[in-house]
């Protein structure tokens, strides 16, 4: 007798903040751009975010990055823009006192060594899954290398007396490197404001109607797998800490890709036991 072997199942990842999380494409209805038209319903669940009439039905729309993260991705990139503007400015004073320690032959108070940079710091410990800002993020580094590089060697001019050459150093890397970085700082924020362009996905139980619609980052791509793919994680729920029920009920499994891992989510787990009809 022969073993009959599972069917490889297709499923589509999706973005959600610093997650990947996957659906099975049988339990896709549809996906479309959010519009946030969804009609607010009185709620203490701060990721529903209302109802929207899909296809002729009632649907229930949440932000799965907030159930997901208890932030919605929206707000975590404003939030890293806040912490952008408050770096930016920080170096702004850094320069701003470098260039009066040199003009008026001062002791240069703030940091001279790159490692005690607080920039330098903050680019060390700040993590993320895009790509784009990671990149961004990567080419702080020379420009931000040469201005202390260029610090050190205009204060080493001015302990030697030659302020004017200092000073010509000085305004010289205020129009180049220092420049550069200031544009660096707008074009994270710009990316930061512009990237975020969520997609709406409608799960079904039927295959017919919509049942849930949740709010994802973006639709990053599909591909078929094989139960050797995936690993269950019926016992991950341990780990998991304090996290919403619903979406500690919804991780099935880990989905081992060619570039990336994904989380393995079933949209049906998400809907209490007696809603489903």
């Amino acid at each position: 007798m022969k073993i009959k072997q599972a069917k490889p199942m297709e499923v589509v990842n999706f973005r959600v903040g610093n997650y990947l999380v996957a659906f099975n494409i049988l339990e896709i209805l549809l996906t479309e751009k959010f519009t946030n038209d969804q009609t607010s319903v009185p709620t203490e669940d701060s990721a529903f975010l209302g109802v929207k009439n899909f296809m002729g039905t009632p649907t229930p729309i949440y932000d799965l990055g907030l159930a997901m993260n208890k932030k919605s991705t929206q707000t975590q990139n404003t939030d890293l823009i806040t912490l952008l503007n408050k770096k930016e400015e920080e170096h702004q004073v850094w320069f701003d006192a470098l260039t009066q320690s040199i003009n008026k032959n001062q002791t240069f108070t703030q940091a001279r060594d790159i490692n005690k940079c607080e920039l330098t710091q903050w680019l060390q410990s700040v993590k993320t899954q895009s790509e784009d800002l990671a990149e961004l993020f990567s080419r702080f580094e020379p420009p931000h290398t040469r201005l202390h590089l260029i610090a050190d060697k205009a204060l080493t001019l001015l302990e030697n007396k030659q302020q004017e050459q200092a000073i010509k150093l000085i305004e010289q890397e205020k129009k180049t490197t220092f420049a550069s970085l200031q544009r660096l700082f707008a074009i994270t924020r710009e990316q930061l404001e512009l990237a975020y362009k969520p997609v709406t996905v409608y799960t079904t139980i039927d295959g017919l109607k919509p049942a849930l619609g949740f709010v994802v980052d973006k639709v990053e791509d599909s591909l078929t797998v094989n139960n050797e793919q995936i690993k269950p994680l019926t016992d991950i729920v341990q780990y998991t800490g304090n996290i919403d029920h619903r979406v500690k009920s919804m991780i099935k499994g880990l989905l081992s890709g060619k570039k990336y891992n994904s989380l393995l989510l079933s949209s049906k787990a998400f809907i209490p036991t007696n809603s489903i009809c």
